[in-house]
């Protein structure tokens, strides 16, 4: 070998060294000025799974405002390949009592009643009872989960009780009590009370009430309460200022404006698809909310978007439309994109979130809950 060739593999290796030394302290650089800002820190840069003892205050059963839980890869799926996604068991439905099944006219379960999501009950009358005696009868009840009552009326079309003028007349009832969401799974004194509450009516009104089985209920409860924490997770983008910047809160206002979003009561910008359905949303990483009339006067080290993956319909192409948003932002305001563990993203960490949310969108397919349906909207409010 040559002198030449020898000079050559040495300049090639310094070139190298240099490169690794100059992007390690470039990271650390970016670390320190982003740990100055905002919180610690936290366990893993792509979705750390829920800490069982925390409970009901994070993803899995949470609200946007709780703590945000990332997805977290396994060996396997980090190779990105397109993993295998095992049959989960499918939900029960509580089935009603026999009888309801042979019935001539509205037989039907009418929406937005949905046997596998809801503890449903039925009361048939033996003579039409108007709406004002029913909602009467039924009297005022706060179970802590969403309620539906739903009654025939004398042209065969269901009816929501809780609207209908007084003296419309229903001859059969359906009343339903959501089994889970966020806040957890249907307990068994919210079924007491609600059965409690039909058996009042019926004795009143002599009408026969077929309600199913209490611990069938809360088995179907409990199984779904657990499927839906292993797929309830928010995904969040960060996009940080450089240096001593800051965001203006006008540019900031005039990119979203721009981009699509509207301003919503809660502070955060939202982006909706065609039917209305929020996409995902920007929101400060400091406490200010956004204000139409304060966004001149604002200024902050950072911005988040957020992604609800569970709700989101079309989710993998929203989940690229929101990252494409991502890059905007940060281009625009000289930024930064980080994970939530403030460390540079990448288009691999983007791949390995995009995979994970591919995964758990196969899960709520193959459990009968596609991401953005009507169920998955009531099972994740």
């Amino acid at each position: 070998m040559s002198d030449l060739h020898l000079s050559l593999m040495g300049f090639g290796l310094l070139v190298i060294i240099g490169v690794v030394v100059y992007n390690w302290i470039q990271e650390r650089r970016f670390r320190k000025i982003a740990q100055q800002r905002f919180q610690a820190p936290r366990e893993d840069v792509l979705m750390t799974e829920p800490d069982p003892s925390i409970g009901a205050t994070t993803l899995g059963r949470a609200t946007l405002n709780d703590v945000r839980i990332e997805p977290k890869l396994s060996e396997e799926d980090s190779a990105l390949i397109e993993p295998e996604v095992e049959p989960e068991p499918e939900v029960e439905a509580t089935p009603l009592a026999p009888a309801a099944k042979t019935r001539k006219a509205g037989s039907e379960i009418p929406a937005p009643i949905d046997v596998n999501i809801d503890y449903v009950v039925r009361l048939d009358f033996a003579e039409p009872v108007q709406a004002a005696a029913l909602r009467a009868a039924l009297g005022a009840s706060n179970p802590g989960k969403t309620l539906i009552w739903r009654g025939l009326d004398a042209t065969g079309q269901w009816e929501d009780v809780t609207s209908a003028r007084d003296r419309v007349e229903f001859s059969a009832l359906y009343g339903a009590l959501q089994l889970a969401d966020r806040a957890g799974a249907l307990t068994g004194e919210e079924i007491t009370e609600f059965s409690s509450q039909v058996q009042q009516a019926a004795e009143t009104l002599m009408a026969v009430a077929q309600m199913p089985e209490r611990q069938i209920a809360l088995d179907t409860a409990a199984k779904l309460d657990e499927f839906c924490a292993d797929v309830d997770i928010l995904v969040g983008i960060n996009v940080i200022a450089l240096d001593q910047d800051t965001f203006p809160g006008t540019k900031i206002r005039a990119l979203a404006e721009a981009g699509g979003f509207k301003l919503a009561s809660d502070g955060t910008y939202q982006y909706h698809d065609d039917h209305g359905a929020v996409l995902y949303t920007l929101t400060n990483q400091e406490s200010a909310p956004f204000k139409t009339q304060e966004m001149k006067y604002l200024n902050t080290h950072g911005l988040t978007l957020l992604f609800d993956v569970p709700r989101i319909p079309n989710g993998l192409r929203s989940f690229d439309h929101m990252i494409q948003f991502a890059r905007q932002l940060s281009d625009s305001l000289k930024g930064m994109l980080v994970d939530d563990n403030l460390r540079p993203l990448t288009d691999e960490g983007i791949a390995k979130i995009k995979q994970q949310i591919s995964m758990i969108y196969g899960k709520m397919d193959k459990h009968g809950i596609p991401a953005g349906s009507a169920r998955a909207q009531r099972l994740f409010s």
